[in-house]
């Protein structure tokens, strides 16, 4: 008898034990259930999908390196502008609760150029590794780095953007008749939107529903502005940009913003895919360089001063010196990088990837140098006198900013890798 009750008391009491720990386990799944993603959490999960393959984004490619293989897959079947599918969001919905809770996310070099909030660096410093703590850090971390695709812990309930759905379909009609004006015109883009109107495209889709004006001209950045139709969109192929797009499509492929939604903060690439600002990469924020930030600058000093102080002594300095940071310094080597990676890889299309080893590539190389060098030299002083003037060139302070100019190009040179 005293036996029977010994063994009862030592069943009870794992009974009781075996209770706590699955409570203890459940209380642990409650605590951080609450910080893991929902379908309402993800807000754009186009444009997360979008940035998740271009994995030149250090955090794009830190968390594309630990999806699934089915969610890898998935990915590289999306096709950038659609609405991704309910099994594709599902997915994605799986991947990116799996790795909240794997482990920290957390790298100081991938995470380097994103600005992270206060409770996002509380929470480094904590460095937790696992429960509760590690989820909440790492959903800080992905909210951070995709503010616009991924809703913050602080958000109670889903974001709403008004008119993203109707602006993204004006831009999926925009791509479709981009792609029928280049059918119809060979390597030509156009110069401006409303050449699309009324042939490829209804005028009306050029209005983004969230647009106030109603494309009033003048509303968006000045030279921006369609000057045919009004346009709620900023076209970044348009004429005084095209020589800064034609460089950076040689850097940037088919991720290269052509048309921009400043309302919604969202971007038509030349690939036709869509996606939203944000801080992973540069140009998914802001796509200017050499020219264009120049245009910005002159403008700056017009504001500032008039345009008469742009013809004084100060004026012409500020020029120069505007000039050779902007241009000289940083526009011009990348310039010359672009074209000698193009030349390296049509004449590797051409003749083989094993040419440019052999004794044939120098005189192949000598000719291109010369005919390459020419052609961007007469390119860029026709680009900086349709902005500083033909006056301006034949002052002291132009004719310095061409020898410099000179100088870069002549030193250019097509000599193998």
């Amino acid at each position: 008898m005293l036996k029977m009750i010994g063994q009862s008391k030592s069943t009870t009491l794992l009974f009781v034990t075996l209770l706590m720990v699955i409570g203890l386990q459940l209380t642990l799944h409650a605590g951080t259930s609450q910080f893991l993603f929902d379908m309402d959490g993800i807000r754009d999960p186009g444009s997360l999908m979008v940035k998740f393959q271009d994995t030149r984004a250090p955090v794009s490619q830190l968390i594309v390196s630990q999806l699934s293989e089915d969610g890898q897959e998935l990915l590289v079947g999306y096709d950038g502008i659609s609405d991704p599918s309910p099994k594709l969001q599902e997915a994605l919905l799986a991947n990116l609760n799996r790795l909240l809770q794997a482990g920290s996310l957390y790298d100081a070099q991938v995470f380097a150029d994103i600005e992270l909030s206060e409770q996002t660096q509380a929470l480094i410093a904590q460095n937790p590794k696992s429960g509760e703590a590690l989820v909440r850090l790492n959903r800080s971390l992905l909210s951070d780095a995709y503010p616009y695709e991924l809703a913050s812990l602080s958000e109670q309930k889903k974001v709403e953007d008004k008119g993203l759905e109707a602006c993204r379909e004006n831009l999926r009609r925009i791509k479709l008749a981009l792609e029928k004006y280049r059918i119809s015109n060979p390597n030509t883009d156009p110069k401006w939107l409303s050449e699309l109107s009324p042939e490829y495209l209804e005028e009306k889709v050029l209005l983004c529903p969230a647009d106030a004006t109603a494309g009033v001209p003048g509303v968006l950045t000045e030279g921006a502005s369609d000057p045919t139709l009004p346009c709620s969109y900023i076209y970044e192929m348009r004429p005084s940009l095209k020589m800064d797009q034609d460089i950076l499509l040689m850097q940037e492929g088919d991720m290269l913003p052509i048309v921009r939604c400043e309302h919604h903060l969202l971007n038509l690439s030349i690939g036709g895919k869509l996606y939203r600002n944000g801080p992973q990469r540069s140009i998914y924020t802001s796509n200017k360089t050499g020219f264009s930030l120049l245009d910005d600058f002159m403008r700056g000093l017009r504001a500032q001063h008039g345009e008469a102080f742009l013809k004084t002594q100060e004026g012409k300095q500020k020029l120069k010196q505007a000039t050779e940071e902007l241009i000289i310094k940083q526009f011009v080597p990348i310039m010359l990088s672009a074209f000698e990676k193009k030349v390296y890889t049509q004449i590797e299309a051409q003749l083989g990837k094993n040419i440019l080893k052999s004794s044939i590539a120098v005189d192949i190389l000598k000719q291109a140098t010369v005919q390459l060098g020419d052609q961007i030299r007469e390119q860029l002083q026709s680009e900086l006198e349709a902005r500083l003037g033909t006056e301006f060139l034949e002052a002291a302070e132009g004719q310095d900013i061409l020898k410099q100019l000179s100088a870069q190009i002549d030193g250019f040179s097509l000599d193998g890798r």
